[in-house]
């Protein structure tokens, strides 16, 4: 809430009045000068579609995670298919990174630099 006095033209600058503004002041440069939002904050805010609320994401997440794995089929889609790989970790090592072409060809090197290097 801001607030500021002012002199009273009509008193002979004796009496003091006060302004109350409701609303969320906005930061300025200058203490002088107040900007005030009024208003609700969210007026212009698109509603959520309700498949997208949480509690939907969560079971839906619940239900998806409930399976191991993810199908190929997910994963190497569309005409980029050439360049996904599905990257896991090696069961015997775990600094080990094993790749999956979308052919089925496995490869196992190990992450530098955020790329995959085969392993020697």
């Amino acid at each position: 809430m801001a607030t500021r006095n002012t002199k009273s033209s009509a008193g002979g600058g004796q009496d003091r009045g006060e302004v109350r503004l409701r609303g969320k002041r906005l930061p300025t440069l200058d203490k002088e000068l107040a900007i005030v939002r009024t208003g609700s904050p969210k007026s212009g805010r698109m509603a959520t579609r309700r498949s997208d609320q949480a509690d939907v994401m969560v079971r839906k997440m619940g239900k998806a995670l409930s399976k191991p794995g993810i199908s190929k089929a997910a994963i190497f889609q569309g005409r980029v298919a050439g360049k996904i790989f599905a990257y896991s970790v090696d069961p015997s090592d775990a600094t080990r990174i094993v790749r999956e072409g979308p052919d089925g060809t496995l490869r196992i090197g190990r992450v530098v630099g955020g790329k995959f290097k085969l392993a020697d």
